[in-house]
């Protein structure tokens, strides 16, 4: 019997108990064997159980880490969790492999721009400021955080390349006309969009310098051509299912049955 995990933490648990119970129920049989566990037992847990594989969908990639380092399957690996959770680090990545980018400062070079912290998901921690004034009043009120700045850029929405097994599996373009963020989450509206053979190759190229299993790759439409944001792990699937026909679960768990 192959045992497994999926692993989220307590405030995504919540907001994901769909995802967690189509996995427990598809990914359960005579030959697979799949719990679910909160991310804080998670270090106890594989101290005194067998663990073949992990799902891990928080955002933590030192626990990844050690995962691996037993021997443990991780979908997705650490250098996906490490990357894709650090905006900075997914910054330097585009830019070290001449990917299309978002010029990124530590300080902000004009107003208006964009202020994120380095570790925020869907769209929280993401500010339009206006002033030093009004950087100086996110500062004193987030002071454990570290935020990165970004050139504001006028856009008609964004779309995020979902990419399976190094494969575009669909690309939802996301609008939001009453927010300057377009994530679904916050209210933005979803609808399949059909990209370039450049934007493709682009998230390709991501996935394959990540070796990544499942991942989003979020791009920016401007005047200008297309942006690369941030990449997405864990990469919801809302979206997919709100928008397309497609069960990516379904197509995420028979990838995971022929990987471990």
């Amino acid at each position: 019997m192959i045992s497994g995990l999926i692993v989220y933490n307590a405030v995504d648990t919540k907001k994901n108990q769909w995802f967690i119970d189509e996995f427990l129920q598809k990914l359960n049989d005579e030959e697979v064997s799949l719990s679910f566990l909160d991310e804080e037992f998670l270090n106890d847990y594989i101290k005194t159980h067998h663990v073949d594989f992990v799902i891990y969908r928080a955002r933590n990639y030192k626990l990844v880490e050690l995962l691996e380092q037993k021997g443990i399957k991780v979908f997705n690996n650490s250098l996906v969790n490490e990357t894709a959770n650090d905006k900075y680090l997914t910054y330097k990545m585009l830019k070290d492999n001449n990917l299309p980018y978002i010029e990124t400062f530590d300080k902000p070079k004009t107003y208006p721009c964009i202020m994120k912290s380095v570790s925020g998901h869907g769209g929280q921690e993401v500010f339009l400021i206006n002033s030093e004034e009004q950087r100086q009043d996110i500062l004193n009120k987030y002071p454990s955080l570290e935020f990165i700045y970004q050139d504001y850029l006028a856009n008609d929405g964004d779309v995020r390349l979902y990419i399976l097994n190094k494969s575009v599996i669909t690309s939802i373009k996301r609008e939001n006309k009453q927010d300057y963020r377009n994530n679904f989450s916050l209210g933005g509206s979803v609808s399949i969009y059909e990209p370039n053979k450049e934007m493709k190759e682009a998230a390709l190229k991501i996935a394959n310098l990540l070796n990544a299993d499942f991942i989003g790759v979020d791009f920016l439409l401007t005047k200008d051509g297309y942006k690369i944001i941030e990449i997405e792990d864990p990469v919801g699937s809302r979206m997919v299912y709100q928008a397309t026909d497609i069960d990516i679960i379904s197509r995420y768990i028979e990838y995971i049955r022929n990987n471990i």
